[in-house]
This record gives C-alpha cells, structure tokens and sequence, in this order.
C-alpha cells in the first residue's frame, strides 16, 4: 500500500511545516527589520542559512539513525 503521506517522493507533512517556518520568518522580518542593524536582505539570508543548516543536520541525524 502507497504512503498517502509520500505521494510524490517528498513528504508533503515536512513541506508544509517548512512552508509555515518560512512565511513566520518573512513576516517577522518585514515587521521588525528596522530594529536590526542588518538590512532585509541580510535577515532574509541569515534565516535562510539558518533554515539549511538545521535541516541538514537533522538529515544527516536520520541517516545515521538509520530512518532513511
């Protein structure tokens, strides 16, 4: 039986959640970016790093684990 979950190859649970992450980070940063000394851009960059980061890790942490 198919993965409902998995239909494309991806999980569509972890797409939407980090769909969600993102849109939380633009808006706190349109909102208060003039309280930063980084421009947008720069927050927009740094969270993106961020974002990459954390989800590399955590890929490597499954492989390791031996859940993927």
């Amino acid at each position: 039986m198919p993965d409902l979950g998995n239909p494309a190859g991806f999980d569509l649970a972890t797409v939407l959640t980090g769909s969600g992450v993102t849109l939380l980070l633009s808006a706190a940063i349109m909102k208060y970016d003039d309280q930063f000394t980084y421009t947008a851009a720069e927050l927009y960059g740094m969270s993106g790093v961020a974002l990459v980061v954390v989800g590399v890790i955590f890929g490597l942490v499954l492989v390791l684990r031996g859940d993927r």
